[in-house]
């Protein structure tokens, strides 16, 4: 599993104290942690050189050339359904944002 955040640095040192109050979440696998923490390749260049050694895309096996940040690049243009779809009913709505989503993934 790979969580990236812009500060995954900073808030990852506490991370599995927090996960202990979450009993029904399995965390580990034969009682190891599965977990590898990255910041995203955008926001590498603003840390120090410590955070760009432990923590980089690039240097991760199984990750390459991953750009993280792609999914938020069409939220934008999703903006506009909303005064379209809020009339709808559950499954018109489904169906648009389903075309809309699509029609994005080929652009």
């Amino acid at each position: 599993l790979h969580i990236t955040n812009d500060i995954v640095c900073q808030w990852h040192i506490h991370v599995w104290d927090r996960m202990l109050a979450y009993h029904d979440v399995d965390i580990t696998i034969h009682g190891k942690k599965f977990v590898t923490f990255l910041i995203p390749k955008f926001h590498l260049p603003a840390h120090i050189k410590e955070c760009n050694l432990k923590f980089p895309f690039h240097l991760t096996r199984d990750v390459g050339q991953t750009d993280s940040k792609a999914p938020e690049c069409g939220w934008a243009n999703t903006n506009p359904l909303a005064k379209s779809t809020k009339e709808m009913g559950p499954g018109s709505q489904h169906d648009t944002l389903d075309d809309h989503f699509n029609d994005w993934n080929h652009k």
